[in-house]
């Protein structure tokens, strides 16, 4: 086997990917997350029909026999539902690793401010993130958005306060049957659910393979159940007879109502886990609402303004209203003082010379944007500098009818 051999100098390249890299970075991704092996290959294969090359970025050691890639990040155009109902065009970063031989070296930041450049150019009013650690990306302007509860659900004890009826409007699905409905009921939901991603047609084949590296050989396939206004998949774990629900989407209240009571009917179970929304209403339909144990909360997707006038033009509003907002950057360009003026629930932004109502981190801007976090709370943390008319004001611009929930992992 031949070591390779260090040169006294290490020049790190910034390059976009050859097409034969793409198993490398595979192997990269698997190290980098703990993956007991890199994708297959039929999933390679859909996975780069998500994210081309021109999307990737890869650093490559060239002073090191063989000139290994020892760092790889890249992004898919993710669409965001935002407050009000429109849909952004958002650069969902993803695939971040930096090998473990080559930290502190400043190449996270070389990547991402490959990607800021490119982000700006094309004109993305977003990035988004699902990040696998808390603390790397504030710096660069993200900011958690989007939370989740990660529940344990006891089926003997989940009663609902209305009658069951006599026929649940739940079926299980054939194959066909759920390449059908699967992605056009999501579709129906994510459009009217603020922060929800809609899935492009590129993630669905990968969605509903169910392919066996997802699962151990003590869970079973994915079950699916539909309904007219949603649908829930799920799956056995055979050691301990739990459901585990890998997907549920519901675009009514009573289709909420009716999965669930299937959900939490079945043969032989002993516990039911699932991710819903931090207001999802499960509990409070209950006799019982201690049935539903929140085991954990997660920041289920994190934000990064990269328009402020065009992210900030984009949401409805929960009060009208006037303030000038003062925005930092320690990263990019959207450092500025902006007047945001809300009129019957719609904003317009402009340049201001005007003194400040309020001062905050373009992160923090972004954490607040779906209504995920408070502003209230992030003032009190001493991350938004405001008196407490303009805090107030603020609060209830950004207030929102239901807590964003985005539902999709990349």
């Amino acid at each position: 086997m031949n070591t390779p051999t260090p040169h006294p100098t290490e020049p790190l390249s910034l390059e976009r990917p050859r097409d034969d890299d793409w198993p490398e970075i595979l192997a990269i991704d698997a190290r980098a997350f703990a993956l007991p092996q890199p994708l297959p290959n039929d999933e390679m294969i859909e996975f780069r029909d998500r994210a081309s090359e021109g999307d990737t970025v890869v650093v490559r050691d060239t002073a090191t026999d063989g000139q290994p890639i020892v760092a790889v990040s890249l992004y898919f155009p993710v669409p965001i539902t935002v407050p009000g109902g429109a849909v952004a065009a958002t650069a969902g970063l993803s695939w971040v690793s930096v090998s473990a031989t080559h930290r502190r070296r400043g190449l996270l930041r070389r990547m991402l401010t490959e990607h800021y450049r490119v982000w700006r150019a094309r004109d993305f009013p977003l990035a988004t993130l699902t990040a696998s650690e808390g603390g790397i990306y504030e710096r660069f302007g993200f900011g958690p958005a989007v939370f989740t509860h990660q529940v344990r659900i006891a089926p003997s004890a989940a009663n609902f306060r209305t009658p069951a009826p006599a026929d649940s409007r739940v079926r299980y699905g054939s194959a066909s049957q759920v390449a059908k409905h699967v992605p056009a009921v999501h579709a129906r939901w994510a459009a009217s659910r603020n922060g929800a991603i809609t899935r492009p047609d590129t993630w669905w084949p990968s969605i509903l393979a169910d392919r066996s590296f997802r699962r151990n050989s003590q869970t079973s396939d994915l079950h699916y159940l539909l309904h007219e206004d949603g649908y829930a998949a799920y799956r056995i774990d055979a050691r301990d007879k739990t459901a585990i629900v890998d997907d549920i989407v519901t675009a009514t209240d009573q289709a909420h109502t009716d999965l669930w009571r299937v959900l939490t009917s079945l043969d032989l179970i002993s516990s039911v886990t699932a991710t819903i929304p931090v207001d999802d209403p499960l509990p409070h339909k209950l006799t019982n609402a201690r049935a539903v144990q929140v085991q954990g909360r997660a920041d289920e997707l994190w934000v990064s303004i990269l328009d402020v006038k065009a992210a900030l033009e984009m949401r409805t509003y929960g009060a009208d209203g006037a303030l000038v907002i003062d925005v930092t950057d320690g990263f990019g360009d959207r450092a500025g003082r902006y007047a945001l003026t809300v009129v019957g629930g719609a904003g317009t932004v402009a340049p201001t010379d005007a003194d400040p109502d309020v001062r905050l981190d373009i992160s923090a801007l972004s954490s607040v944007y779906l209504g995920g976090i408070g502003v209230r709370e992030l003032a009190q943390a001493d991350r938004i500098d405001a008196d407490a008319e303009a805090t107030a004001l603020l609060a209830t611009m950004f207030t929102v009818t239901e807590a964003p929930f985005a539902g999709t992992y990349f």
